[in-house]
């Protein structure tokens, strides 16, 4: 029965998606810079990400207000000796959203040699009337442009925004300037959110405490990053920080755990607000749900429980700021939390678990963060005492969660790929040989079939340990991966069912039974494909993106060889008919005598495909496996 049409192109198809979900690194062009609606370089594949330390080069506003057909000066410069060959730059209304159209007309002051193009340009509320950004329309070094903008109509306040490319590694994305009030909407004047100094680590481990992530790092280069200064007895200083995307509406968090999962956690949030341009501190907790945050508001009281705005009042003193994607948060906050909110618990010293996550906020209400493997919460390895100083790194890890991929691997990998070979291909091979009065292919085909069907049971039971039970993801593809895991699990509970209730050969039924299951078997390991590619895909388990190619090259070399194979038993069918015809009228003619099966035709080049694939196979499960459970 032939089920290549099914297995190949479904696994061809997830295989073509898993490539293609990879390629998320960007590179851009410098001729054409950038996008005027998000301020990106145009994307290639295997590039940068922008620069995380503060630019060098400035957008500078000539006045406060803007009146409506009135020319503004706007310049940007660079501080010496650096100089951008690209760039993009247009008014935005504030605050500004991804994907907005420049406002107002932007042109180059006379005089200016520099070689820019419009773009983005676009009708501004009448014919003839238009909007729009500049860009270069050249690659020679820039230090000092000026140009002219003119507003068509009112707007409400504006903001002009930039991004500078230096070369094929360094670029800045989205940089702002001073906000440019609107005269005549009467709304008041609105200001940047100051600037908060670099956190310092020259002090780690010996008058303040710190936890790095990545170990050793600066803070402009730490994924993660939180000091404490445990001095005074009745407060504490924290300084948290973390990278966001440069989008607005970020926040980094870290929760005070007491251990590497969330539920029953203090967290606290720094979160920028594009409506007020301020990044500021938020108090939350959360209960036994992990996947339920709750926000203690600062201005009035939760409709949730009796944490209210009295909380902040425990805060001494706070600052932010959001620049070059870097959230930076710096507050005084009394230990004794749990005097205001039941909820939150004292900092007297832990020891505790911090639990970092990042993700989108709205007005400093977080959203839920990702399962990804750069969106899954990071978690200290080891526990830290707000009470001493200590320089921390070090990120936990789930071993029942690697289990449960390393076991899945080895089934549907290897028992499950070989047992459908077998099954599939060599049921000819080996015709006179028995073992235990079974043919050598149901012995291997068996043996496997049930390993993985082991494998798999261990697998899920470690899993549903891990998580708890069964729980969703907040998005595809990663929310489908326990549905599809389910659907796979009947499939494989049935399966050892429908064997042992296998009719005979010659039973009428036997067909319908064949059907069956084929029908079960073909939809579990054609689903196993896309599961574990949607599975390396979950932070818990922490596979680099590159091991995902390597199953990538594992799945092309296993429909190479099922394609060899079909063809080879396509070449070698008359032939082998033609030997079977033979057989049984030798059977006939000479009915006392024992007369043994023929060979299959093409045999030696079966047995070295067979060896090829397990061995290959092998290789790769060894490999998986180790990368899984070391990374």
């Amino acid at each position: 029965m032939i089920m290549v049409p099914a297995v190949l192109a479904t696994s061809l198809a997830w295989t073509l998606v898993s490539v293609l979900s990879l390629s998320q690194a960007a590179l851009y062009d410098q001729s054409e810079c950038c996008s005027c609606t998000d301020l990106k370089p145009r994307v290639k594949v295997g590039g940068p990400n922008p620069q995380k330390m503060p630019s060098p080069f400035l957008i500078r506003v000539a006045q406060d207000n803007y009146s409506p057909r009135v020319p503004v000066e706007v310049e940007i410069t660079a501080r010496p000796p650096h100089a951008y060959r690209a760039f993009v730059i247009g008014a935005y209304k504030y605050p500004y959203t991804q994907g907005a159209m420049p406002v107002g007309e932007l042109k180059l002051m006379s005089g200016d040699e520099n070689q820019v193009r419009e773009d983005c340009k676009n009708v501004d509320g009448s014919a003839g009337i238009y909007s729009n950004a500049l860009t270069n329309d050249d690659v020679m070094p820039k230090r000092n442009m000026k140009f002219k903008w003119t507003a068509n109509r009112s707007y409400g306040h504006v903001e002009f925004r930039a991004t500078f490319v230096v070369d094929d590694q360094t670029y800045w994305v989205s940089e702002k300037s001073e906000i440019l009030a609107d005269a005549l909407s009467g709304d008041p004047a609105i200001s940047r959110s100051q600037f908060t100094a670099p956190i310092s680590v020259d002090q780690c481990g010996e008058s303040k405490g710190c936890y790095r992530e990545p170990a050793g790092c600066i803070e402009p280069h730490c994924t993660y990053i939180l000091t404490w200064n445990s001095d005074d007895s009745n407060y504490i200083t924290f300084e948290l920080g973390g990278l966001a995307d440069t989008a607005a509406d970020r926040y980094v968090a870290v929760a005070l755990s007491d251990d590497t999962y969330m539920g029953d956690d203090t967290v606290f949030v720094c979160a920028h607000n594009s409506a007020t341009d301020r990044t500021g501190l938020y108090v939350h907790y959360n209960k036994d749900d992990p996947t339920r945050s709750f926000k203690i508001p600062k201005n009035n009281k939760s409709v949730k429980d009796d944490c209210d705005s009295s909380v902040y009042s425990k805060v001494q003193w706070e600052e932010g700021s959001y620049q070059n994607g870097r959230l930076r948060c710096r507050f005084h906050i009394q230990r004794d939390l749990s005097e205001s909110c039941e909820h939150l618990k004292d900092i007297r010293g832990g020891p505790d678990h911090l639990i970092f996550f990042r993700g989108f906020a709205s007005k400093g209400q977080v959203e839920r963060h990702g399962l990804g493997v750069n969106e899954f919460p990071h978690a200290s390895e080891d526990e830290v005492d707000f009470a001493s100083p200590g320089d921390h790194s070090g990120r936990a890890s789930y071993p029942l969660a690697k289990a449960h991929g390393c076991l899945m691997i080895i089934a549907w990998v290897f028992f499950a790929s070989v047992a459908l070979i077998m099954s599939k291909y060599y049921t000819t091979m080996w015709p006179n040989k028995r073992s235990y009065n079974q043919r050598y292919w149901f012995i291997v085909h068996f043996n496997c079939m049930a390993l993985m069907f082991i494998f798999s049971i261990i697998g899920i039971i470690l899993i549903f340990i891990e998580a708890g039970g069964y729980t969703k993801a907040p998005h595809l593809p990663l929310k489908a991966h326990p549905i599809l895991g389910i659907i796979i699990l009947i499939c494989i509970l049935i399966i050892p069912i429908m064997a042992v209730l296998r009719p005979a050969d010659d039973n009428k039924c036997r067909p319908v039974y064949n059907w069956f299951y084929w029908v079960f078997w073909t939809i579990a390991y054609v689903l196993s494909i896309p599961q574990i590619f949607i599975g390396m895909e979950f932070g818990k388990v922490g596979v680099p993106w590159w091991a995902t190619w390597i199953l990538v090259i594992w799945v092309i070399f296993h429909i190479a060889v099922e394609l060899t194979l079909e063809i080879h038993q396509c070449c070698t069918h008359k032939k082998n008919k033609e030997r079977r015809r033979k057989w049984e009228q030798m059977k006939r003619e000479y009915p006392k005598q024992t007369h043994p099966e023929p060979e299959p035709a093409g045999r030696r080049f079966k047995r070295f495909l067979l060896c090829l694939h397990v061995c290959f196979t092998a290789l790769v499960v060894l490999i998986m496996v180790i990368i899984i459970a070391v990374s």
